[in-house]
């Protein structure tokens, strides 16, 4: 048989529950009736008794006719849809399972949830190895944050400055397009510092320095906005306003007048349409010069700006999250030993199972409760640290992130598995009810009726 929906199996558990409570009722005020009728006749016995002299005790009862009892040769059973649509009739609002519960039973249901959930966490909880591994990630963490990221932020200062070294300014570049040949040997134009006597374009990158102020040094708006500019030789600025880069005699590459930023794109487009495999060739030798561009960038000193940082608040901002530091280089650093430093202890630690005491998901719990608890305890003193220290430069960007990450992704798992424990558990109680009502129900039925 196919159940519907849970406010239909509730609202017939409600029928039949006020049905039986119906049942009990009337059986009740039988019950006193019948009471009362037999006081009634034995006081009126009682008086027969002692007007006549009958002694009633030796009266012999005559057997009742088994003919006037009624044989149950049919049991009527309503279908499941019939008994829904009793109930809706019955119950036209919504039913919650507080509907049918008696406060009783609401309390034990309660006692039996807190006894599953105190189980949860007793097979969950921390034995002595998993405080040993705890100790150990929180550790590893903490000598990444202060000794190892200051490291590798040093040694970034011997990296070259660009991959620029021995390109050649773009020679006789055309409007709103570079020529295929020369995209790949050639400086990008988002480099660009100098400026053209055009007095429109003066101080085009104010607000900060180049690399925060124009979207091709973005590491995620880059691929779109520094591939556009390579095949068109122009620069669009953090504000999504742009200019044409010209090669000047004496100046190179020079910030020569503003350009349209819609027409760079529909350049682009018209390029890859229009222009065959020689555009198909262009567009992916842009995407390559941005790659080996942004690639460069990315590991030198000042490194590049976090992605939309300088969008969404300000080129200085982000500047000044690169003095501090923060930047694309050191966050993606950061992020990438922290989470290499989790593996690491969830691998070793899935070592250590063993399956004849533990239950697959329920020691992953466990796993994920070292790697939460030691990423939220070396984050949080960290950010302590730095906010003691007033420095800036020790906090552990990237390591923040991972745990942010890890407080969704690690809490929605063991919420999950911890709600699956708790329906397993409250299923194999719930059947274990079922199965002695069912012998309660079958033996005393036969018992009544043993000829059905």
């Amino acid at each position: 048989m196919i159940f519907g929906n849970d406010q239909d199996i509730l609202k017939v558990l409600k029928l039949n529950q006020d049905n039986c409570q119906k049942t009990i009722d009337q059986a009740q005020a039988l019950k006193v009736s019948a009471e009362a009728d037999i006081l009634k006749t034995e006081k009126f016995i009682s008086d027969i008794e002692k007007k006549f002299g009958v002694d009633s005790s030796v009266a012999v009862m005559s057997q009742p006719d088994k003919t006037s009892y009624s044989t149950i040769n049919e049991v009527d059973n309503l279908n499941w849809n019939e008994l829904v649509a009793q109930a809706n009739a019955a119950y036209p609002n919504k039913l919650t399972i507080d509907d049918i519960l008696t406060e009783k039973e609401y309390q034990n249901a309660m006692q039996h949830l807190e006894s599953i959930n105190e189980e949860f966490s007793k097979r969950t909880g921390f034995r002595k190895v998993d405080w040993i591994f705890f100790g150990t990630a929180v550790a590893l963490q903490c000598v990444r944050q202060y000794v190892l990221d200051p490291w590798l932020k040093k040694i970034r200062s011997g990296a070259g400055p660009s991959d620029e070294k021995g390109r050649k300014n773009n020679a006789e570049p055309g409007w709103y397009h570079a020529d295929t040949d020369k995209i790949l040997i050639s400086r990008v134009p988002f480099d660009a510092q100098g400026y053209s006597d055009n007095s429109t374009v003066a101080g085009f990158l104010k607000g900060g320095g180049h690399r925060t102020v124009t979207l091709g040094h973005d590491p995620i708006m880059g691929w779109a906005f520094g591939t556009a500019n390579i095949l068109t030789n122009t620069l669009t600025r953090f504000d999504f306003k742009s200019a044409h880069i010209k090669n000047i005699p004496g100046k190179g590459n020079t910030i020569y007048a503003l350009a349209d930023t819609s027409r760079i794109f529909h350049a682009c487009k018209e390029r890859i349409v229009n222009e065959g495999w020689d555009g198909k060739v262009a567009v992916g030798s842009a995407i390559v010069r941005e790659a080996i561009h942004l690639k460069s960038d990315i590991n030198t000193k000042k490194s590049l700006p976090l992605p939309g940082v300088s969008t969404l608040i300000s080129p200085k901002a982000a500047e000044k999250l690169c003095q501090y530091g923060i930047d694309t280089a050191s966050v993606g650093t950061e992020m990438g030993l922290s989470m290499a430093i989790n593996m690491i202890i969830s691998m070793v630690h899935r070592l250590f199972y063993d399956e004849a005491i533990d239950e697959p998901k329920l020691y992953e719990v466990r796993t994920r409760k070292i790697i939460l608890y030691s990423n939220c305890l070396a984050s949080g003193s960290n950010a302590i640290a730095a906010v003691i220290t007033r420095n800036p430069k020790i906090l552990d960007v990237g390591g923040l992130l991972v745990t942010i990450t890890r407080l969704f992704s690690d809490i929605r798992f063991i919420t999950k598995v911890k709600q699956e424990f708790i329906e397993s558990n409250l299923d194999l109680h719930f059947k274990g009810i079922s199965d002695e009502i069912d012998k309660m129900y079958k033996e005393i039925f036969y018992a009544e009726y043993p000829s059905i």
